[in-house]
């Protein structure tokens, strides 16, 4: 009798397969053989899921983009406003191997960019941080200055998660939160949490 295989779940443990060996071995790394070789198994088990490497692309940024949007609306709302904040920037940055990973993931796409796939997938997570941080400052900055606000924790943001990419043994989880905390006291936000 043969076996029964949830193509849903399969498909996601290709996407994530296929995640680590962009992450490990950049964009050039990235093939249907060198990602079978990942699942143990054959070629024919990834093109049964994804034909070409446009389509395992594709299931990459699928994944990407459901993993933060699940993951957003997870984090749990602080006292306040500005906690909330805290928290969403802490999110933002990787803290675990596997978030690392992950990043180097987004990263490595980023030499794919002139794919149209893959600039709609930035643009489309670049709006949403952006949202995400003009709605968590609301009423905590002057109206005028809110896109400033935004700017300048985006570029916060992505500095440390280059840096936690590039020398994950040097940011700890402790640093990034002293970041956070120093980036939210220059605008003005310093009534942070006292428990780090």
């Amino acid at each position: 009798m043969p076996k029964i295989v949830d193509h849903k779940v399969r498909k996601h443990e290709i996407s994530v397969a296929a995640m680590r060996v962009l992450a490990r071995s950049g964009p050039d790394g990235l093939t249907l053989r060198a990602l079978a070789r990942e699942l143990n198994g054959s070629i024919t088990l990834v093109t049964h899921f994804y034909a070409d490497r446009q389509t395992l692309l594709e299931g990459i940024i699928d994944e990407l983009s459901t993993n933060y949007d699940e993951d957003l609306a997870s984090i749990p709302a602080g006292s306040d406003k500005i906690e909330d904040l805290r928290a969403y920037l802490l999110w933002m940055v990787p803290q675990t191997p596997e978030e690392i990973d992950v990043e180097r993931c987004r990263v490595a796409l980023v030499h794919s960019a002139d794919n149209p796939a893959i600039a709609r997938f930035f643009s489309s997570m670049e709006a949403k941080a952006r949202a995400a941080f003009e709605e968590r400052l609301e009423g905590l900055v002057a109206p005028p200055e809110v896109p400033a606000a935004v700017d300048f924790l985006r570029a916060l943001v992505n500095g440390a998660v280059l840096s936690a990419v590039e020398h994950p043994e040097i940011w700890t989880p402790q640093r990034h939160r002293r970041v956070v905390d120093y980036g939210m006291s220059a605008l003005g936000l310093e009534r942070v949490s006292a428990r780090d």
